[in-house]
Protein backbone atom coordinates (compact mmCIF):
# COMPACT_ATOMS: atom_id res chain seq x y z
CA UNK A 1 0.00 0.00 0.00
CA UNK A 2 1.66 3.45 -0.83
CA UNK A 3 0.95 5.96 1.92
CA UNK A 4 2.48 9.13 1.08
CA UNK A 5 1.35 12.42 3.72
CA UNK A 6 -1.56 10.04 4.76
CA UNK A 7 -2.61 9.38 1.26
CA UNK A 8 -3.34 6.81 -0.63
CA UNK A 9 -2.90 6.21 -3.88
CA UNK A 10 -6.01 3.76 -4.83
CA UNK A 11 -7.77 6.27 -3.05
CA UNK A 12 -6.43 9.44 -4.68
CA UNK A 13 -6.83 8.12 -8.20
CA UNK A 14 -10.14 6.98 -7.94
CA UNK A 15 -11.24 10.63 -6.52
CA UNK A 16 -9.08 11.77 -9.97
CA UNK A 17 -11.71 9.31 -11.63
CA UNK A 18 -14.40 11.10 -10.39
CA UNK A 19 -13.42 14.57 -11.13
CA UNK A 20 -12.53 13.84 -15.21
CA UNK A 21 -15.81 12.36 -14.86
CA UNK A 22 -17.51 15.48 -13.53
CA UNK A 23 -15.59 17.80 -16.28
CA UNK A 24 -16.86 15.46 -19.02
CA UNK A 25 -20.40 15.15 -17.75
CA UNK A 26 -20.00 19.13 -17.30
CA UNK A 27 -18.63 20.07 -20.53
CA UNK A 28 -21.36 19.42 -23.08
CA UNK A 29 -22.20 21.95 -26.23
CA UNK A 30 -25.29 20.05 -26.35
CA UNK A 31 -24.74 16.97 -27.94
CA UNK A 32 -23.83 14.50 -25.83
CA UNK A 33 -23.68 10.78 -25.56
CA UNK A 34 -27.36 9.57 -23.80
CA UNK A 35 -25.16 8.16 -20.89
CA UNK A 36 -23.34 11.25 -20.55
CA UNK A 37 -26.22 12.89 -19.27
CA UNK A 38 -27.52 12.35 -16.09
CA UNK A 39 -31.43 10.57 -15.66
CA UNK A 40 -34.27 13.00 -16.43
CA UNK A 41 -36.09 12.15 -13.37
CA UNK A 42 -36.12 8.15 -12.45
CA UNK A 43 -33.54 5.84 -13.71
CA UNK A 44 -29.32 5.79 -13.82
CA UNK A 45 -26.82 6.62 -16.51
CA UNK A 46 -22.92 6.71 -16.18
CA UNK A 47 -23.29 10.40 -15.34
CA UNK A 48 -25.07 9.84 -12.39
CA UNK A 49 -22.26 8.36 -10.84
CA UNK A 50 -19.25 11.03 -10.60
CA UNK A 51 -21.02 12.98 -7.72
CA UNK A 52 -21.82 9.90 -5.22
CA UNK A 53 -18.63 8.37 -5.76
CA UNK A 54 -16.83 11.15 -4.98
CA UNK A 55 -19.83 11.56 -2.02
CA UNK A 56 -18.49 7.93 -1.15
CA UNK A 57 -14.76 8.84 -1.28
CA UNK A 58 -15.21 12.07 0.66
CA UNK A 59 -16.63 9.56 3.78
CA UNK A 60 -13.47 7.73 3.54
CA UNK A 61 -11.30 10.42 3.02
CA UNK A 62 -12.84 11.64 6.85
CA UNK A 63 -12.09 8.78 8.39
CA UNK A 64 -8.32 9.09 7.16
CA UNK A 65 -8.44 12.76 8.27
CA UNK A 66 -9.72 12.22 11.25
CA UNK A 67 -7.32 9.64 12.42
CA UNK A 68 -4.41 11.58 13.31
CA UNK A 69 -6.72 13.30 16.07
CA UNK A 70 -7.92 9.76 17.33
CA UNK A 71 -11.79 10.76 16.82
CA UNK A 72 -11.65 12.57 19.57
CA UNK A 73 -13.52 15.79 19.56
CA UNK A 74 -10.36 18.02 20.68
CA UNK A 75 -10.72 21.71 19.54
CA UNK A 76 -8.03 21.52 17.05
CA UNK A 77 -10.09 18.72 14.98
CA UNK A 78 -13.39 20.89 15.51
CA UNK A 79 -11.63 24.07 14.61
CA UNK A 80 -10.44 21.80 11.71
CA UNK A 81 -13.93 20.64 10.80
CA UNK A 82 -15.34 23.45 10.82
CA UNK A 83 -13.56 25.69 8.28
CA UNK A 84 -13.43 22.60 5.84
CA UNK A 85 -17.28 22.58 5.81
CA UNK A 86 -17.79 26.53 5.98
CA UNK A 87 -15.31 27.29 3.44
CA UNK A 88 -16.47 24.49 1.08
CA UNK A 89 -19.91 26.31 1.50
CA UNK A 90 -18.90 29.67 0.68
CA UNK A 91 -16.20 28.84 -1.89
CA UNK A 92 -19.54 27.77 -3.81
CA UNK A 93 -21.21 30.89 -3.23
CA UNK A 94 -18.44 33.22 -4.08
CA UNK A 95 -17.70 31.13 -7.51
CA UNK A 96 -21.66 31.19 -8.26
CA UNK A 97 -21.51 34.63 -7.66
CA UNK A 98 -18.47 35.16 -9.68
CA UNK A 99 -20.02 34.00 -12.79
CA UNK A 100 -23.42 35.70 -12.38
CA UNK A 101 -21.46 38.56 -11.82
CA UNK A 102 -19.60 38.28 -15.29
CA UNK A 103 -22.50 37.59 -17.45
CA UNK A 104 -24.83 40.06 -15.71
CA UNK A 105 -22.14 42.71 -16.77
CA UNK A 106 -21.60 41.33 -19.97
CA UNK A 107 -25.54 41.28 -20.85
CA UNK A 108 -26.09 44.63 -19.40
CA UNK A 109 -28.09 43.43 -16.28
CA UNK A 110 -28.42 44.80 -12.35
CA UNK A 111 -26.06 43.54 -10.95
CA UNK A 112 -28.16 43.48 -7.52
CA UNK A 113 -30.00 41.25 -9.02
CA UNK A 114 -27.12 38.69 -8.45
CA UNK A 115 -28.07 38.86 -4.85
CA UNK A 116 -31.50 38.05 -5.43
CA UNK A 117 -31.62 35.55 -7.74
CA UNK A 118 -28.43 33.65 -6.00
CA UNK A 119 -28.85 29.63 -5.39
CA UNK A 120 -28.28 28.80 -1.98
CA UNK A 121 -27.69 25.30 -2.51
CA UNK A 122 -25.10 23.38 -4.55
CA UNK A 123 -22.76 20.42 -5.33
CA UNK A 124 -20.13 22.16 -2.96
CA UNK A 125 -22.88 23.52 -0.41
CA UNK A 126 -24.07 19.34 -0.35
CA UNK A 127 -20.63 18.44 0.17
CA UNK A 128 -19.61 21.03 3.11
CA UNK A 129 -22.35 19.89 5.07
CA UNK A 130 -22.44 16.68 4.85
CA UNK A 131 -18.61 16.32 5.23
CA UNK A 132 -19.18 18.77 8.39
CA UNK A 133 -22.26 16.12 9.56
CA UNK A 134 -20.44 13.05 9.56
CA UNK A 135 -17.39 14.27 10.59
CA UNK A 136 -18.87 15.50 14.20
CA UNK A 137 -20.71 12.12 13.99
CA UNK A 138 -17.27 10.28 13.93
CA UNK A 139 -16.35 12.58 17.11
CA UNK A 140 -19.07 11.79 18.88
CA UNK A 141 -21.04 8.50 17.83
CA UNK A 142 -19.17 5.08 18.31
CA UNK A 143 -18.14 4.04 14.80
CA UNK A 144 -20.17 0.63 15.78
CA UNK A 145 -23.33 2.38 15.67
CA UNK A 146 -22.53 4.09 12.39
CA UNK A 147 -24.70 0.83 10.52
CA UNK A 148 -27.49 1.77 12.55
CA UNK A 149 -27.38 5.43 12.11
CA UNK A 150 -27.04 5.21 7.96
CA UNK A 151 -30.37 2.70 7.96
CA UNK A 152 -32.52 4.99 10.37
CA UNK A 153 -31.91 8.03 8.17
CA UNK A 154 -32.74 6.03 4.61
CA UNK A 155 -35.68 4.56 5.85
CA UNK A 156 -36.99 7.98 7.33
CA UNK A 157 -35.85 9.43 4.06
CA UNK A 158 -37.74 6.94 2.16
CA UNK A 159 -40.91 7.20 4.47
CA UNK A 160 -40.99 10.32 3.92
CA UNK A 161 -41.31 10.38 -0.13
CA UNK A 162 -44.01 7.74 0.08
CA UNK A 163 -45.67 10.08 2.48
CA UNK A 164 -45.09 13.55 0.54
CA UNK A 165 -45.28 12.28 -3.09
CA UNK A 166 -41.69 12.18 -3.10
CA UNK A 167 -41.02 9.91 -6.32
CA UNK A 168 -43.46 12.30 -8.41
CA UNK A 169 -41.85 15.40 -10.68
CA UNK A 170 -44.43 18.07 -9.63
CA UNK A 171 -44.61 21.03 -7.37
CA UNK A 172 -46.56 18.99 -4.57
CA UNK A 173 -43.39 16.72 -3.92
CA UNK A 174 -42.52 17.00 -0.47
CA UNK A 175 -38.92 17.79 -1.90
CA UNK A 176 -39.84 21.14 -3.74
CA UNK A 177 -42.72 22.31 -1.41
CA UNK A 178 -39.56 22.49 1.76
CA UNK A 179 -36.98 24.07 -0.31
CA UNK A 180 -39.52 26.98 -1.79
CA UNK A 181 -40.56 27.41 2.04
CA UNK A 182 -37.50 27.70 3.29
CA UNK A 183 -35.13 28.78 0.03
CA UNK A 184 -37.72 31.04 -1.68
CA UNK A 185 -37.64 30.09 -5.31
CA UNK A 186 -35.33 32.20 -6.82
CA UNK A 187 -32.33 31.03 -4.71
CA UNK A 188 -32.53 27.47 -5.75
CA UNK A 189 -31.82 25.31 -8.84
CA UNK A 190 -35.90 24.97 -10.09
CA UNK A 191 -36.39 21.43 -11.50
CA UNK A 192 -40.53 21.01 -11.91
CA UNK A 193 -39.87 23.13 -8.43
CA UNK A 194 -37.36 20.59 -7.08
CA UNK A 195 -33.85 21.35 -6.53
CA UNK A 196 -31.58 18.32 -6.92
CA UNK A 197 -28.91 19.42 -4.34
CA UNK A 198 -32.01 20.74 -1.96
CA UNK A 199 -32.88 20.31 1.96
CA UNK A 200 -34.63 17.05 2.49
CA UNK A 201 -32.37 14.70 -0.37
CA UNK A 202 -28.95 16.31 1.68
CA UNK A 203 -30.53 13.55 4.63
CA UNK A 204 -29.60 10.67 2.23
CA UNK A 205 -26.42 12.36 0.53
CA UNK A 206 -24.96 12.43 4.57
CA UNK A 207 -26.10 8.84 4.82
CA UNK A 208 -24.05 8.60 1.95
CA UNK A 209 -21.10 10.03 3.48
CA UNK A 210 -21.47 8.14 6.75
CA UNK A 211 -21.51 5.14 4.50
CA UNK A 212 -17.87 6.00 3.01
CA UNK A 213 -16.70 6.51 6.27
CA UNK A 214 -17.70 2.92 8.08
CA UNK A 215 -16.71 1.67 4.50
CA UNK A 216 -12.93 2.99 5.56
CA UNK A 217 -13.50 1.96 9.14
CA UNK A 218 -13.62 -1.70 7.97
CA UNK A 219 -11.50 -1.70 5.59
CA UNK A 220 -8.49 0.59 6.38
CA UNK A 221 -5.79 0.69 9.02
CA UNK A 222 -6.91 2.39 11.53
CA UNK A 223 -3.06 3.32 12.59
CA UNK A 224 -0.82 4.87 9.60
CA UNK A 225 2.54 2.73 9.72
CA UNK A 226 3.84 -0.29 8.18
CA UNK A 227 2.83 -2.91 10.64
CA UNK A 228 -1.05 -1.87 9.91
CA UNK A 229 -0.13 -2.29 6.18
CA UNK A 230 -0.48 -6.30 6.11
CA UNK A 231 -4.17 -6.90 6.04
CA UNK A 232 -4.27 -4.55 2.63
CA UNK A 233 -0.96 -6.22 0.67
CA UNK A 234 -2.77 -9.66 1.35
CA UNK A 235 -5.87 -8.00 -0.35
CA UNK A 236 -8.07 -8.02 2.95
CA UNK A 237 -8.74 -4.62 2.19
CA UNK A 238 -9.83 -5.28 -1.39
CA UNK A 239 -11.75 -8.50 0.03
CA UNK A 240 -14.07 -6.80 2.35
CA UNK A 241 -14.56 -3.60 0.02
CA UNK A 242 -15.59 -6.59 -2.67
CA UNK A 243 -18.10 -8.11 -0.14
CA UNK A 244 -19.27 -4.92 0.94
CA UNK A 245 -20.13 -3.68 -2.55
CA UNK A 246 -21.80 -6.48 -3.53
CA UNK A 247 -23.91 -6.63 -1.02
CA UNK A 248 -25.23 -2.99 -1.53
CA UNK A 249 -25.02 -3.88 -5.55
CA UNK A 250 -27.46 -6.38 -5.02
CA UNK A 251 -29.45 -5.11 -2.01
CA UNK A 252 -30.09 -1.80 -4.52
CA UNK A 253 -31.31 -3.02 -7.49
CA UNK A 254 -33.50 -6.14 -5.48
CA UNK A 255 -35.23 -2.88 -3.40
CA UNK A 256 -35.58 -0.64 -6.55
CA UNK A 257 -39.03 -1.95 -7.85
CA UNK A 258 -39.84 -0.70 -4.12
CA UNK A 259 -37.97 2.50 -4.34
CA UNK A 260 -36.79 4.10 -7.52
CA UNK A 261 -33.45 4.89 -8.75
CA UNK A 262 -33.11 8.33 -8.87
CA UNK A 263 -30.26 11.11 -8.44
CA UNK A 264 -32.49 13.78 -8.97
CA UNK A 265 -34.04 13.21 -5.43
CA UNK A 266 -30.83 11.11 -3.97
CA UNK A 267 -33.36 8.09 -3.32
CA UNK A 268 -32.64 5.23 -0.83
CA UNK A 269 -31.28 2.68 -3.40
CA UNK A 270 -29.26 5.33 -5.14
CA UNK A 271 -26.77 5.44 -2.21
CA UNK A 272 -27.10 1.90 -2.07
CA UNK A 273 -26.21 1.33 -5.55
CA UNK A 274 -23.47 4.49 -6.38
CA UNK A 275 -21.66 2.86 -3.13
CA UNK A 276 -21.59 -0.77 -3.83
CA UNK A 277 -20.12 0.25 -7.22
CA UNK A 278 -17.55 2.97 -5.89
CA UNK A 279 -15.92 0.01 -3.37
CA UNK A 280 -16.28 -2.56 -6.19
CA UNK A 281 -14.13 0.35 -8.08
CA UNK A 282 -11.83 0.68 -5.18
CA UNK A 283 -11.45 -2.63 -3.84
CA UNK A 284 -10.11 -3.44 -7.94
CA UNK A 285 -7.80 -0.07 -7.92
CA UNK A 286 -6.25 -1.22 -4.40
CA UNK A 287 -5.53 -4.81 -5.90
CA UNK A 288 -4.08 -3.24 -9.19
CA UNK A 289 -2.09 -0.57 -7.78
CA UNK A 290 -1.66 -1.28 -4.13
CA UNK A 291 -1.03 -4.46 -3.92
CA UNK A 292 -0.13 -5.77 -7.40
CA UNK A 293 1.60 -2.17 -8.07
CA UNK A 294 0.75 -2.46 -11.66
CA UNK A 295 -0.65 0.30 -13.61
CA UNK A 296 1.17 2.95 -11.24
CA UNK A 297 2.25 5.49 -14.08
CA UNK A 298 -1.28 5.09 -15.48
CA UNK A 299 -2.94 5.93 -12.60
CA UNK A 300 -0.49 8.80 -11.91
CA UNK A 301 -2.47 10.81 -14.47
CA UNK A 302 -5.62 10.79 -12.36
CA UNK A 303 -3.92 10.77 -9.18
CA UNK A 304 -2.83 14.75 -10.55
CA UNK A 305 -6.82 15.25 -10.27
CA UNK A 306 -6.80 13.55 -7.41
CA UNK A 307 -4.40 15.55 -5.52
CA UNK A 308 -6.24 18.75 -6.42
CA UNK A 309 -9.42 18.25 -6.90
CA UNK A 310 -11.50 21.51 -5.60
CA UNK A 311 -9.41 23.99 -7.54
CA UNK A 312 -9.16 21.89 -11.19
CA UNK A 313 -13.52 20.94 -10.45
CA UNK A 314 -13.76 24.38 -9.85
CA UNK A 315 -11.35 25.58 -12.94
CA UNK A 316 -13.26 23.59 -15.77
CA UNK A 317 -15.61 25.14 -14.75
CA UNK A 318 -14.48 28.57 -14.77
CA UNK A 319 -12.49 27.79 -17.92
CA UNK A 320 -15.39 27.79 -19.97
CA UNK A 321 -17.21 31.06 -19.16
CA UNK A 322 -14.40 33.17 -21.52
CA UNK A 323 -15.87 30.98 -23.73
CA UNK A 324 -19.47 31.73 -23.57
CA UNK A 325 -18.31 35.21 -23.08
CA UNK A 326 -15.85 36.22 -26.32
CA UNK A 327 -17.86 37.12 -29.34
CA UNK A 328 -16.47 36.15 -32.59
CA UNK A 329 -17.61 37.64 -36.02
CA UNK A 330 -18.31 34.86 -38.48
CA UNK A 331 -19.60 34.65 -41.62
CA UNK A 332 -22.65 32.34 -42.45
CA UNK A 333 -24.95 31.46 -45.65
CA UNK A 334 -28.31 32.33 -45.38
CA UNK A 335 -29.89 31.22 -48.93
CA UNK A 336 -26.70 30.51 -50.86
CA UNK A 337 -23.34 31.33 -51.37
CA UNK A 338 -23.89 34.72 -52.30
CA UNK A 339 -26.07 35.59 -49.91
CA UNK A 340 -23.95 35.97 -46.49
CA UNK A 341 -24.40 37.78 -43.15
CA UNK A 342 -22.13 38.25 -40.37
CA UNK A 343 -22.87 36.85 -36.86
CA UNK A 344 -21.67 37.35 -33.53
CA UNK A 345 -21.72 34.28 -31.52
CA UNK A 346 -19.70 32.86 -28.74
CA UNK A 347 -15.78 31.45 -28.46
CA UNK A 348 -17.43 28.07 -27.62
CA UNK A 349 -19.86 28.05 -30.24
CA UNK A 350 -16.78 28.83 -32.83
CA UNK A 351 -14.32 26.59 -31.92
CA UNK A 352 -17.48 23.75 -31.83
CA UNK A 353 -18.91 24.13 -34.88
CA UNK A 354 -15.72 24.96 -37.01
CA UNK A 355 -13.67 22.10 -35.93
CA UNK A 356 -14.63 19.28 -33.68
CA UNK A 357 -17.90 18.48 -35.24
CA UNK A 358 -16.60 19.05 -38.97
CA UNK A 359 -13.95 16.37 -37.98
CA UNK A 360 -15.90 14.22 -34.92
CA UNK A 361 -19.59 14.94 -35.70
CA UNK A 362 -21.96 16.45 -33.30
CA UNK A 363 -22.00 14.00 -30.22
CA UNK A 364 -17.78 12.73 -30.65
CA UNK A 365 -16.84 16.77 -31.01
CA UNK A 366 -18.88 17.39 -27.85
CA UNK A 367 -17.22 14.83 -26.03
CA UNK A 368 -13.47 15.78 -28.17
CA UNK A 369 -14.17 19.35 -26.81
CA UNK A 370 -15.02 17.95 -22.90
CA UNK A 371 -11.30 15.75 -23.21
CA UNK A 372 -9.62 19.41 -24.21
CA UNK A 373 -11.00 20.92 -21.13
CA UNK A 374 -9.75 17.62 -19.28
CA UNK A 375 -6.64 18.11 -20.73
CA UNK A 376 -6.41 21.63 -20.26
CA UNK A 377 -6.71 20.93 -16.36
CA UNK A 378 -4.88 17.88 -15.66
CA UNK A 379 -1.73 20.64 -17.75
CA UNK A 380 -2.27 23.01 -14.71
CA UNK A 381 -2.64 20.58 -12.02
CA UNK A 382 1.08 18.35 -13.58
CA UNK A 383 2.58 21.48 -12.81
CA UNK A 384 0.88 21.80 -9.26
CA UNK A 385 1.63 17.92 -8.76
CA UNK A 386 5.81 18.55 -9.49
CA UNK A 387 5.74 21.89 -7.60
CA UNK A 388 3.88 20.32 -4.67
CA UNK A 389 1.34 22.32 -4.57
CA UNK A 390 -2.06 21.13 -3.11
CA UNK A 391 -5.05 23.64 -2.66
CA UNK A 392 -7.33 22.65 -0.04
CA UNK A 393 -9.41 23.59 2.61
Amino acid sequence: MLFSANRILALDVMRGITIVGMIVFNTCSGYHYAQLYHAPWIGFTLADTAFPFFVFIMGMTTWLSLRKYDFRPTGRALRRIAVRAVGLILVCWAFDLLGSLLFTLDSGGDILSIFSEMRFTGVLVRLGVCYGVCALAALYINHKRFPYVIVALLAGYFILLLCGHGFDRTPENILGIVDRALLGESHMCNDMGIDPEGILSTIPAIAHTMLGFWMAAMCLPRQDNKASLSPLLSGGAGGRLFFYGSLLLLSGFLLSGVCPISKKIWSPTFVMITCGAASLMLGVLIEILDVRQRGVRVGKFFSVFGANPLFLYLLSEGILWPLELIKVNVQSSILNAQSLTVNDVSLWDWLFNGIFAPIFGEQGGDLAFAFVNVLFCWLVGFILYRRKIFIRL
